[in-house]
């Protein structure tokens, strides 16, 4: 037994406590009135078990309700979990209470406190049902994300409600909602057995095996490669320091050691190792040297005669704007006459104005002075003018002269390149040189070929095996033969109850399909799939038998599923013919529909008591059944109900 229900209690907000009790191992059977809680039962177990909303109805259990709370019984212990209802507008409530003790006592509303949350009461379950770390598989090809396996996943597995149990379309608990069929597809394998609880560990070991061989057999290559691909890259470095006049060795060719020793050497080379700096003694030995000193000589002389020449330029032009502007004010003044009246002023009238004035006036003397300042300054920029414009003629004259000087130590340099057949300086063999001796640089700081590969091909040897033998555990088609072959064992229990039953297409062999999460019948004519086998009473029917199969299954094979299901109003695809008052079957033993009830309610009392104290089935009903063979039940009086 892993996990079966004890007791549902609600916390009303006036301090009094409801109880719901129930038989483990048992047919536990519910009936009463409509309208008096029993179908919120299902969502109240859900609730307590971790749901992430409350979708327990708006009303009259929401209005007084202040907390949910279950008792579970463990192998080893019991589990009492409390948790809050929603605040007004919340769709949830994280806060809860738990106890877990070896005979748990259920506590007084005034014992209830926020002791834990509602996430650490869902990874106690996962923990305590057996779920280890599991992770699914997502394969290459598709996009979305896994999912590490917990203890909601186990829950499409324990309940069936009023709209699930009859729905052609949808087989498993809250198929219809988004996301969810994926996630029952993915996680199935797990619950029903056919992917391992190592599984996950041995795809870890997987990836890491995977990740060693990498980095071993690119360690390899590199190694194999410098002593294959890369003594052949140094024979290539070693041709091109010939061609730049850095080796004169014949044998392009050499063994390992000797080419490391000629690249040893050759790393060492400098610009100034084969000819001293340029100076008189090597122009005299070299012409193009000499005549390329001079060329630089003259390209600098000539960009100083270019900078002077600028600057002349721009006093030159200062000074003629200056001359313009005073030259543009004596206009002005002579327009006026202002010259004539100043060099003959008239007694006590004014120069400028001609207006009259009494007494001494120093105006006109000013003026004068002003003029006179004016006057020399003008004569001062006409003296200038000329030296500029000779120093400015002299520089054209210089810049002139240069350009001939270059122009003809080009024509030099170049006949005597023609002439030897020289077409690179040496400042351009210096850069190739350069460029040589830093690629072989640069090779012999990567160069292994002393080291040995052996050691990393030992590991290797020893990682093939073990990524072999956990690739093929792991081969996702033997997952599917796994999971075909237990889904077909499953389907013997369901082949042979569907017959018992007497429904319909149960001649031929009834099977989930794992793939579009329904039931089929394999016909000689193809699978035909629940949603078209026909009556609500066919479908009510498919529903109890796949549970009850995968029920039995998760018991035999000890896997982490809930010891319990709720059947929520398994009876309404039967409507009686006619209404006793009793509600006591045995007044009603003819009626067709009725017979049919009785079977299915002595077929789950068969199977439970085959399974006991393995299994726990609640079923919550508003007809008939206040007893049904020998087993006890829970039986909720009409006008009970289960609110506080």
């Amino acid at each position: 037994m892993t996990m079966q229900l004890i007791q549902i209690s609600l916390y009303g907000h006036n301090g009094e406590r409801r109880d719901v009790e129930f038989e483990l191992g048992a047919v536990n059977i519910i009936t009463g009135a409509s309208k008096k809680g029993k179908t919120s039962l299902i969502d109240i177990v859900e609730y307590c078990l971790g749901s992430s909303e409350c979708d327990i109805a708006v009303g009259c259990i929401r209005d007084t309700v202040a907390w949910y709370s279950i008792l579970l019984q463990f192998p080893d212990s019991q589990a009492f979990i409390a948790r809050a209802a929603p605040l007004p507008g919340s769709k949830s409530n994280s806060t809860a209470h738990m106890l877990v003790e070896k005979q748990v006592e259920v506590p007084a509303y005034s014992d209830l406190s926020a002791s834990t949350n509602i996430n650490s009461i869902v990874g106690f379950l996962t923990s305590k049902i057996g779920i280890p770390e599991f992770v699914t598989e997502v394969p290459e090809e598709q996009t979305r994300s896994p999912i590490k396996i917990g203890f909601k996943h186990s829950r499409y597995y324990l309940f069936q409600s009023q709209y699930e149990i009859a729905d052609p379309k949808l087989l498993f608990h809250r198929q219809g909602e988004p996301h969810i069929p994926q996630s029952i597809k993915d996680t199935m394998p797990y619950f029903i057995g056919a992917a391992e609880d190592d599984r996950l560990a041995d795809i870890e070991q997987l990836r890491s095996l995977k990740q060693d061989r990498v980095r071993l057999q690119k360690k390899i290559n590199e190694i194999e490669s410098l002593k294959g691909e890369g003594l052949e890259k140094g024979y290539g470095l070693l041709a091109e320091a010939a061609d730049v006049g850095l080796y004169e060795g014949a044998n392009l060719v050499p063994s390992e050691k000797a080419l490391l020793e000629i690249f040893t050497h050759i790393s060492t080379w400098k610009p100034d190792d084969d000819q001293p700096d340029i100076g008189e003694a090597e122009a005299d030995i070299d012409p193009v040297l000499r005549l390329e000193n001079e060329y630089r000589r003259l390209s600098e002389q000539k960009q100083v005669v270019r900078s002077r020449l600028r600057e002349a330029a721009e006093y030159e032009g200062s000074e003629g704007g200056f001359e313009t502007a005073v030259d543009q004010q004596v206009a002005r003044l002579q327009s006026v006459g202002i010259f004539e009246k100043l060099s003959a002023p008239e007694q006590g009238k004014c120069a400028v104005c001609d207006g009259e004035y009494s007494g001494d006036s120093r105006f006109s003397q000013v003026m004068h002075e002003q003029l006179t300042a004016l006057d020399e300054k003008l004569e001062g920029v006409g003296r200038s003018r000329p030296r500029v414009q000779s120093y400015v003629s002299q520089l054209k004259q210089e810049q002139r002269r240069l350009a001939q000087e270059i122009k003809r130590t080009r024509e030099s340099l170049n006949a005597i390149r023609r002439k030897d057949g020289m077409e690179v300086s040496k400042s351009d063999i210096d850069v190739r040189r350069a460029l040589v001796v830093g690629r072989i640089s640069l090779y012999m700081e990567g160069i292994t070929w002393q080291e040995d590969t052996s050691a990393y091909k030992q590991r290797l040897e020893l990682i093939e095996p073990q990524i072999e033998s956990l690739t093929e555990k792991l081969d996702p088609e033997l997952l599917k033969e796994k999971l075909d072959a237990q889904l077909s064992c499953i389907a013997e229990d369901m082949s042979e109850w569907a017959r018992k039953l007497k429904l319909e297409h149960s001649q031929h062999r009834i099977r989930l399909d794992h793939k579009k999460l329904t039931i089929v019948a394999e016909t000689p004519h193809g699978a035909t799939p629940l949603s078209t086998m026909g009556s609500g009473e066919n479908w009510v029917g498919y529903h109890l038998v796949a549970y009850m199969a995968l029920a039995k299954w998760f018991i035999e094979q000890g896997r982490p599923v809930g010891r319990f299901i709720f059947f929520d109003q398994p009876t309404q695809a039967f409507f009686p013919a006619d209404s006793a008052d009793s509600g006591d079957l045995e007044n009603i033993e003819k009626d067709e529909d009725r017979q049919t009830v009785r079977m299915i309610f002595q077929w789950l009392i068969e199977v439970v008591t085959s399974l006991a104290p393995g299994l726990q089935v609640i079923v919550t009903d508003l007809r008939i059944l206040m007893k049904i063979g020998t087993k006890p039940v829970y039986g909720m009086k009409s006008g009970g109900g289960i609110v506080p």
